[in-house]
């Protein structure tokens, strides 16, 4: 818990959070972790079809542990849920459609603004609506860019542009006034560097889902699976058969605006910012001192030549820094100025707050009958709304789960590379039935993200959901499993993701125990320059792999951004834990690539990134537990459920693995017990170790076998993942 406030107050800045009393501080005191976490997880889960998180399987939380849910004690809970916040919070920066076109949106803002004052303030309302919304249209490719030329995508854009802006006013149930709209289209193009900013941002999502040799068809099936087989099935089906008759099409027909329904998210978060407010006056005085104007004004003019500053942008406007330097300053000045007026009657408001806090002493059992100002309510809705924009906005800046799509966007020609592997598919023993028990927990995490997604959508703020998944829908698509590929990749190379919030480790002693056991190879390694330091790196994966294309092509195409990135990376103990098992495989001649395709190996391998630091600092504390309480271990089924359910390998490679674990958690031990100390380690860890000794209770291991499901198989993964990116942190030996 204590780690969770200190990183919640790390997000607003320092001279809010050094008042006695403040809005960050009276969130932070009053917030429940566990409602704080069903929202990140609800919003996250809202358009999982186009986050791509969830192929990589990584599972939504759901309940605590085994078997059926056990009672917790609110303290418990508090802790529990603060450690699975702050374990998202610990993240990578997270790239979804949803946090760039929020950012572009208020980007935007600032450029048209003024052109929007003549006319209702629907249409600038609406006009950023637009905006955010056509990031997933182009994402999900229900419109296609259809012409080689850029001046002809760009004509062709500009009338999309302008009959989606006329469908939002159809969902927001607005009137258009036709020649407001002429007027507008003639104003608004003036602006052409923006324009020419939205058509980079939308023909790159636009290709994201792309893939060689994987037709249109295959991904509107994967997107689509579920619609086609329910009750609105033909819509999908003859929009699938035809689909080249209307993405296209500068209109938007019947048939489209359904199928939209299926990948428009259900909540627009700029609406809290600008609904109920005056948009004008809270984009000049909060939304432009997000941002340097010079240093936009420079990005947004070179779109007019090409699209080459995107990922600059991207990273700049996407940078929490920028809101948590300006946005409260420029707020409280905000509210002074919508209350001035108010301000003129300072002396009966000044009266009757001195009436309320006269009353509330005189009798405190009746204080819900006393009359606030209605200055003060307005301002407290006011406040409460904008917190909500800039919390909601800001934790969803990173994410420690899946895909963060910043290879997708970023480093293409990585994903190409490996789109264009032929890996032999069918030729190894053991990759087919990798791939097959992946689509199976794939249909089984899907089923709760399409169940929390429906209910978010019907608006329900509580909602419980089931046990088990009780669809056995079984999801095989060649798109899906693209997806799934250039998903390991990311992963494997996450450390080239911006990483936010830093974690540093003080203790000496984890400190002298890191250096001890890791000192030499991080001297080696960042004394190299930049072609032998990425080979350092990665040798060890690229020397398991059958192919030599992964290592020439991270030498070819990484950045020296990428590259920093990655040496700060290398001070992190989670890193050094796969690096080693990398390594073992090699030195005990485990050969993963007689049997596994190069694609296979970096699914195990992208899994062990994830989660192996997670699973032996519980596997630690388990140990050390059953020492001090004389109880049954039994971490062998652990153990095997990690390497046969988690990493997904074969029983003929079982023992070796095993052995490679246990040696590392022998090697490991001593800065691992160390470890389990830091912050709510211990707290997070009891209530895992308690629901497993009420599960396993006077029964054999053959008994408890017996009794796990393939839900808890995703559970106990999503519980070592959270572990391992709760200990994401950085220590710098002298």
């Amino acid at each position: 818990m204590q780690l969770f406030k200190r990183v919640l107050l790390s997000l607003f800045p320092d001279e809010i959070v050094a008042q006695t009393v403040n809005p960050a501080s009276m969130f932070i005191s009053f917030i429940s972790t566990k409602e704080f976490f069903s929202v990140i997880n609800r919003k996250i889960v809202e358009n999982y079809k186009l986050n791509l998180f969830d192929v990589t399987l990584d599972p939504f939380e759901f309940k605590i542990g085994f078997g059926e849910h056990i009672n917790i004690k609110p303290k418990d809970a508090d802790s529990y849920y603060g450690y699975c916040a702050t374990a998202n919070l610990n993240g990578y920066r997270f790239f979804s459609p949803a946090n760039i076109a929020n950012s572009v949106s208020l980007v935007t803002s600032l450029y048209v603004k003024d052109i929007f004052r003549k006319y209702p303030p629907e249409y600038y309302l609406n006009f950023l609506y637009t905006i955010f919304l056509l990031s997933f249209v182009f994402l999900a490719r229900i419109k296609i860019f259809p012409y080689d030329d850029r001046e002809q995508n760009y004509n062709w854009f500009v009338e999309i542009m302008f009959s989606f802006y006329a469908f939002v006013f159809q969902q927001t149930g607005k009137k258009i006034d036709p020649a407001i709209i002429k007027a507008l289209k003639k104003e608004l193009l003036n602006q052409i560097e923006v324009f020419f900013m939205l058509f980079a941002l939308y023909k790159n999502f636009n290709s994201i889902f792309a893939h060689e040799n994987v037709s249109d068809k295959d991904i509107y099936s994967r997107l689509f699976y579920d619609e086609l087989k329910g009750d609105s099935k033909n819509i999908y089906t003859e929009f699938i058969a035809n689909h080249t008759a209307y993405t296209g099409k500068t209109n938007f027909s019947p048939l489209e605006v359904k199928v939209m329904q299926s990948i428009l998210p259900a909540d627009i978060l700029l609406r809290y910012l600008f609904i109920d407010s005056d948009m004008f006056l809270i984009t000049e005085s909060v939304v432009s001192k997000l941002f340097d104007k010079k240093i936009l004004d420079d990005f947004i003019t070179s779109f007019r030549k090409d699209d080459s500053q995107l990922e600059n942008l991207l990273l700049y406007i996407t940078d929490y820094r920028n809101f948590k330097r300006n946005f409260f300053s420029w707020v409280q000045k905000y509210i002074v100025t919508v209350f001035r007026d108010e301000d003129r009657k300072w002396w009966p408001i000044k009266e009757d707050l001195d009436d309320l806090m006269s009353s509330i002493g005189e009798d405190v059992e009746n204080i819900e009958s006393f009359k606030i100002p209605e200055r003060i309510k307005k301002e407290s809705k006011m406040m409460e709304k904008i917190l909500n924009f800039y919390i909601t906005l800001i934790w969803g800046f990173r994410l420690s789960r899946g895909d963060t799509f910043f290879l997708r966007l970023f480093r293409k020609p990585i994903i190409q590379h490996l789109s264009t592997i032929d890996d032999g598919l069918d030729e190894k023993n053991y990759t087919l039935q990798y791939y097959g028990w992946l689509l199976y927990q794939y249909g089984k995490n899907v089923f709760f993200y399409k169940h929390t997604a429906e209910n978010v959508r019907a608006g329900k703020q509580k909602f419980v959901l089931p046990q088990k998944n009780t669809i056995k829908n079984i999801y095989s698509n060649i798109s899906l499993l693209k997806s799934i590929d250039e998903s390991f990749l990311a992963t494997i190379l996450q450390d080239i993701n911006p990483k936010d919030i830093r974690l540093y480790v003080k203790n000496k002693k984890l400190i002298e125990l890191f250096k001890w056991l890791i000192g030499r190879d991080i001297s080696e390694m960042v004394k190299k320059s930049d072609g032998p330091f990425i080979g350092m790196v990665y040798d060890t994966i690229a020397n398991n792999l059958e192919h030599t294309w992964f290592l020439k092509t991270l030498k070819k195409e990484l950045t020296q951004e990428d590259i920093y990135h990655i040496k700060e990376n290398i001070y992190n103990l989670d890193f050094w834990i796969s690096e080693y098992f990398f390594r073992a495989l090699l030195d005990k001649k485990i050969i993963l690539k007689n049997d596994y395709s190069d694609l296979a190996i970096l699914g195990i391998f992208s899994t062990i990134r994830e989660t192996l630091f997670g699973c032996m600092i519980y596997i630690t504390y388990l140990r050390d537990l059953a020492n001090i309480k004389d109880i049954p271990l039994h971490d062998e089924l652990l153990i095997k459920i990690y390497v046969q359910d988690i990493l997904n390998i074969d029983v003929y490679y079982h023992k070796k693995i095993t052995s490679i674990i246990n040696t590392l958690q022998a090697d490991f031990n001593e800065i691992l017990k160390h470890w389990i100390e830091i912050d709510d380690n211990k707290d997070f860890l009891k209530v895992w170790a308690d629901n497993r000794n009420h599960f396993t209770a006077n029964k054999t291991i053959e008994e408890t076998k017996k009794k796990i499901i393939s839900e808890d198989i995703l559970r106990f993964k999503w519980f070592v993942k959270n572990i391992s990116y709760y200990n994401k942190r950085f220590l710098m030996p002298q």
